[in-house]
């Protein structure tokens, strides 16, 4: 049967899966083009810096869900708020557990730096509804418009 599904923070041996699972990520962007260096410098960012910050979810020491976020302070407000920048899941395992736990994991790990707000959602237009209701059961709720002008 195996073990449970687990979130925690990817570590350097994970960094050829977190290189995978952005460049199937990235299919749903096809107007631009995946760069497996700048990918790789953002890991190495993360590991040495914790900007961007990445969880994965593992399950029998099999990868197969990570979200990426990062904290800004107000430009013009006291505090800070943390960004969802990604949430993936590979496509067969979505409707485990793996979303769940790692929005949980975000927002605890907001309320630990003190954030006033997270900021997140879906910017690619892939299952944009579905991802509405995903963060609504979270307590997420729309907020103007987010726009675009691909030149």
């Amino acid at each position: 049967m195996g073990g449970a599904v687990k979130v925690r923070f990817a570590q350097v041996g994970d960094t050829d899966e977190l290189v995978e699972m952005a460049r199937v990520n990235a299919e749903t962007r096809p107007n631009l083009q995946f760069n497996e260096t700048r990918t790789r410098a953002a890991i190495a960012s993360y590991l040495l810096n914790a900007q961007p910050t990445m969880w994965v979810a593992e399950k029998d020491g099999a990868l197969y869900g990570l979200l990426v976020a990062d904290f800004y302070p107000y430009r013009y407000f006291d505090g800070l708020f943390t960004t969802q920048e990604v949430l993936f899941v590979k496509p067969e395992k979505r409707g485990t557990r793996a979303a769940t736990l790692l929005m949980r994991e975000l927002i605890a790990w907001s309320k630990m730096l003190g954030a006033r707000e997270i900021v997140g959602g879906n910017d690619n237009e892939h299952n944009s509804d579905r991802t509405a209701r995903f963060l609504s059961h979270f307590g997420f709720r729309t907020v103007g418009h987010a726009m675009r002008l691909e030149l």
